[in-house]
């Protein structure tokens, strides 16, 4: 019976801080749809700096306009609400935890946000101008470029994101090495191999320009060996 109780009681606990998460998001959403063109004219920063002179940007649908500003202003409501939502979980389980346990996923948590964060913003102010620099730079008296509205905030945001995503690499490395499912020392003795994997991905992603591949590669080494670090042993301390 106090089984039963204290399940309950944790499944109570659960859904109200989901509730919370929800009403967090739903609150984010409605500020950053208030705030959306203050939002869209930041995320045109890149390509404005590299639009041929006399091209804008354009909209061919009747519903693209506010479509566009549905999408920026969830996505923006979503990484509002992912640090809360992790907090959330992190209190849920912390209970559950023991010291080391939960100094580990602490650390964890707080390198995985900068890194996603500092990968983002990467994105966006390095990588972003580039292949709009590379992309646009084909038009000419005979091809204009008149980017759409929607393609491009989808193309941006997707990029964001992904940037982020790969500057977690440190954080799926140390990941892997604490639950054991590769050795310490693994990432190091493949370390050459990783770094033509990361050359090859920068290679894909600006495919004519080795100067801007080097750029893209050499911050690409610096997570990689962050990962190094970390899945040593530095996570275990």
């Amino acid at each position: 019976m106090n089984e039963a109780n204290t399940l309950q009681d944790h499944l109570a606990e659960l859904r109200r801080r989901l509730i919370t998460c929800v009403i967090t998001f739903c609150i984010s959403f409605g500020l950053a749809y208030a705030s959306s063109d203050f939002l869209i004219s930041f995320l045109f920063l890149p390509v404005k700096e590299s639009l041929p002179e006399g091209s804008t940007m354009v909209f061919t649908a009747l519903t693209e306009g506010f479509m566009a500003h549905l999408k920026v202003a969830f996505w923006a409501a979503v990484v509002v609400t992912t640090p809360f939502l992790v907090y959330q979980i992190w209190r849920f389980l912390l209970p559950a935890l023991y010291k080391n346990e939960k100094r580990s996923l602490r650390k964890l948590i707080l390198i995985g946000g900068f890194l996603f964060v500092f990968g983002a913003v990467f994105g966006y102010w390095i990588i972003l101008p580039v292949i709009l620099s590379l992309s646009l730079g084909y038009a000419s008296t005979n091809l204009q470029a008149l980017p759409r509205l929607q393609n491009y905030l989808v193309f941006t945001l997707k990029a964001i994101f992904l940037f982020g995503l790969i500057f977690e690499m440190p954080f799926v490395m140390a990941g892997a090495a604490r639950v054991g499912l590769v050795h310490g020392d693994y990432f190091k003795k493949h370390r050459k191999a990783a770094y033509i994997v990361l050359f090859i991905v920068a290679a894909i992603l600006v495919p004519s320009d080795i100067f801007s591949q080097l750029l893209i590669f050499l911050p690409f080494v610096i997570i990689y060996e962050i990962g190094v670090f970390l899945s040593s042993g530095f996570i275990n301390t």
